[in-house]
């Protein structure tokens, strides 16, 4: 009732989390960004009661809005562990209670730079297991949320070091080094693109060259990067969850097996393997005529960003310490020729308006509808897009020739 109250009196949205507890978040809306608030009903008798039986002291410290706001209501020292950095679990049943704050522990340490007390390392070891008996929504919902992160890296090898990572991904932990190291470089990547970005961010030649060429089209690389797919789920966490499924040779099967045990969409599935299974064309290939560039965009669609991104953050990852500025030029070179096609010259090297229509192609060749009207019309496009056709009497003629 508070929470709906709230967004009546803000024009706010809201979004009922937990009808049982009685617990509902408000989105408050604000040019630039937003607030987001969280109302839950009491859960213990007592103020005291409810804050003890939460997750870690640093969010079990209240204040009385009806009373006096300054003053702290903080049971258990929360403020002394904030001011530590430390990250401690409120009671020593807390994570065997509900495993998935085990997870949360992870990302609130890379989100804050905390560090775990021993007690709360000590816990979650011992119900490392237990997080297979959570909600599989829940657990891919928290480890979005570490995904999310700048600093993502350092929260999953933290994660795979308590042997949590593998109960969540199957993944090969022989090549996890490499993984976590293009997980560090796309979200670096991402960050380079963001509205967030400080002068620091190309400071270095590597991410400097990116954000120097890049830059064009920055506008509309946020606008991809933002898109939402699944539940609240951002086109930038899933290109951070495929440069950690990345390997050599993983394509589909990796990406199909991580949306099922993610509990992803069809839709989710099928961008990770068009990440995957694409971006070591952007490594390897070095030719990248205006028929290759169609032939790339016009098959992958908007995905083809996503393998150029996540090809990037591969070749640094691999290349380290040991990156050769004049292949880093070469790859950031073809890169932007195929960015250049896709957002500065659409209508005319990805989609063409067509000078024949299939009606068009069946009157001349006084032919039937079938697969061979479909081959006609890819001929015909890929030949405007080289130029080989430029006018309607040419496309005619394009059609009889290559219909003999």
């Amino acid at each position: 009732a508070v929470a709906r109250f709230v967004t009546d009196a803000w024009h706010a949205d809201i979004y009922v989390m937990d009808r049982e507890r009685d617990v509902a978040r408000v989105f408050v809306k604000r040019e630039a960004s937003g607030i987001t608030i969280d109302f839950a009903k009491l859960r213990g008798e007592t103020l005291a009661e409810d804050l003890k039986d939460r997750d870690f002291t640093l969010n079990a410290m209240a204040a009385d809005l009806l009373g006096d706001p300054a003053l702290l209501i903080d049971p258990l020292n929360g403020l002394a562990d904030l001011r530590a950095r430390v990250l401690r679990r409120c009671s020593p049943g807390s994570i065997a209670k509900d495993p998935i704050r085990a997870l949360r522990a992870f990302r609130l340490c890379a989100q804050f730079d905390l560090r775990l007390h021993p007690d709360t390392a000590a816990d979650i070891r011992a119900n490392a297991d237990k997080l297979r008996q959570s909600s599989p929504e829940r657990v891919r919902d928290e480890f979005f949320k570490l995904l999310a992160l700048r600093k993502a890296a350092r929260g999953l090898r933290v994660l795979a070091r308590f042997g949590m990572l593998r109960q969540i991904l199957p993944l090969d932990g022989s090549g996890l080094d490499p993984a976590l190291a293009s997980v560090e470089r796309m979200t670096a990547i991402c960050a380079a693109i963001s509205s967030r970005r400080s002068d620091n961010t190309a400071a270095a030649f590597d991410l400097g060259m990116l954000v120097i060429q890049f830059d064009r089209f920055r506008a509309a690389l946020q606008k991809h990067l933002a898109q939402v797919r699944g539940n609240g789920r951002r086109r930038a966490d899933l290109l951070t969850l495929a440069a950690l499924l990345h390997s050599p040779g993983a394509g589909s099967d990796a990406a199909l097996s991580a949306a099922e045990a993610l509990r992803l969409s069809r839709d989710e599935g099928r961008l990770l393997s068009a990440a995957l299974e694409n971006c070591r064309r952007i490594i390897q290939d070095e030719d990248w005529n205006k028929l290759e560039r169609h032939r790339f965009w016009h098959r992958l669609g908007a995905s083809g960003i996503d393998a150029i991104l996540l090809g990037a953050a591969i070749t640094l990852a691999s290349a380290g310490l040991q990156l050769k500025q004049n292949d880093w030029l070469r790859f950031v070179e073809r890169a932007t020729l195929l960015l250049d096609a896709y957002f500065n010259r659409h209508d005319e090297l990805v989609s063409p308006a067509l000078l024949l229509d299939g009606n068009d192609i069946r009157e001349l060749l006084a032919c039937k509808p079938g697969p061979r009207i479909g081959r006609l019309l890819t001929r015909l496009r890929e030949a405007q897009v080289t130029g080989e056709v430029k006018s309607v009497a040419a496309a005619r003629a394009f059609v009889l020739r290559s219909a003999e």
